[in-house]
Formats: C-alpha cells, structure tokens, sequence
C-alpha cells in the first residue's frame, strides 16, 4: 500500500501543497513562477529551522557538556579498558551525574525527518489527496521541479540539469564547509583530544551522502536540504562558540 494514500498522510501532504502553492502564488508577481515555488520551499524551510532553534540550542549545549566531560571519559576508557561492562557503567554514571544525554544531538534531525519526507512526497505525486498536484507542472529553466538528477540522467536530458547540478554543487560545498567547521569546533572544545582515528576520519565525510539522496530527490527537495543544511552548520557553530565562551 502506497503510504501517501493513507487518508491522515494525504490531508498532511495536501496542506504542505496547499501551503508551498499559496506561498508561490504570492511571490509569483515578482519572480517566474518555478522560481517562485523553489522560495516558497525556502521560506517554510527557514520557518521549520526557525521552530527548531529549542531544539539545536540543546544540542549545541550537549556537545559543549560532552566535549567538558571527554578527558574524564577518556581516563576512564583507561582504567577500565579490559572491562567493556564496567566501563559502560560507569560512563553512563558520569552521563547521568552530570545530567548530560549523549544521544542529546540527534533531536534536530529526527524531528526534520518528516518535513524532508513531506517535500519528498509533495514533489514526486502526480495526485495528492484525489486531484492533480499542479506544483508538477511548474519549471525552472526547463528543468521539471518534480524531476532530479538521476532520473535526468537516466532519461538523457543533459539540457535539463543546469538547475540539479547546481543544487547539487551547493549541497557539496555547504557539507565540506560544515565538515571544516564542525572539526574546528570539535577542537576548541576539546584541545586535548587525541588524533581521530582512521574510521573516525572517514565518519567525518558522512555529511556528503546527502549528496547521494539529493541526486535522488527532486529539485525541490534539494531545495530544502541546501537551506536546512547551510542552516544547521551556521547555528551549530554560532552555537557552540556561545557556550564555549560561556
């Protein structure tokens, strides 16, 4: 069963176009009309990051009170090195006397995870809720907003990617600049840490396979993950340097 025909999931989809359509119509006077629909993707992506600052200020606190507590957990992995038991006891102790959630950094992306597969399903329905999705028919430089790269490229229209392949060099830039930032951060928090390790340096690179899934994604939805991302690494690191300061 196609999970987007399930009545609750229609209604939402069908109010995210109604929304993303409303949006375009107005900035439709002032811009063509694709491009009027990728804004319109802009400014609910800014208005879902913009609700979601509770959320990245606790995240950015917790890195802040993990990298506090990394020499002592470090010492600790010295101690009890030889008891994987222990040693995870008593780190989930120190966690816990200290009031700090190591897994308190993946809220923000959990919640986001329903707004990408809303924009996901708005920008690849040919019907939403019973009718016709007419946010499909709309174009950039000829460039449908419900196709992506992949299906260009599979289906040969190399004069169409102008607009994928630019989304898609923005979202490499946005991550290897996030990448530089984040290991920056990472370092002033926490000045004594050893040199990362091969797997952890190939773990840093992980940001660019959302490379992979915008190649996938429709234009649109590319849309989303360029703003959300450059979103995301300016709170983070804005963030954290508060905090550290403080």
């Amino acid at each position: 069963m196609d999970p987007f025909s399930f009545p609750p999931f229609a209604a939402v989809l069908d109010g995210a176009a109604a929304l993303i359509t409303g949006l375009a119509d107005t900035l439709a006077g002032i811009v063509p009309s694709g491009l009027a629909v990728l804004a319109a993707v802009g400014i609910v992506t800014l208005a879902v990051r913009a609700a979601l600052i509770p959320a990245g200020l606790a995240n950015a606190r917790a890195q802040v009170a993990r990298a506090r507590l990394a020499p002592r957990i470090r010492e600790l992995q010295r101690r009890h090195r030889k008891d994987a038991a222990l040693l995870a006891r008593r780190t989930q102790e120190l966690y816990a006397s200290e009031g700090v959630s190591p897994f308190a950094g993946m809220l923000p992306s959990l919640l986001q995870l329903p707004v990408v597969s809303v924009v996901y399903g708005v920008f690849t329905r040919a019907s939403v809720a019973g009718h016709a999705n007419a946010l499909l028919a709309h174009t950039i430089l000829g460039t449908p907003l419900g196709a992506s790269f992949a299906a260009l490229v599979g289906a040969g229209a190399i004069g169409q990617l102008a607009v994928p392949l630019a989304l898609l060099a923005v979202i490499v830039a946005v991550a290897i600049v996030s990448r530089h930032l984040a290991l920056r951060t990472a370092r002033a928090m926490d000045p004594g840490a050893p040199v990362p390790s091969r797997v952890a340096r190939v773990l840093s690179w992980m940001p660019l396979l959302t490379v992979v899934f915008a190649a996938v994604a429709p234009v649109a939805a590319s849309v989303y993950l360029a703003v959300s991302m450059s979103w995301t690494s300016v709170e983070r690191t804005l963030a954290t340097r508060r905090y550290l300061a403080a």
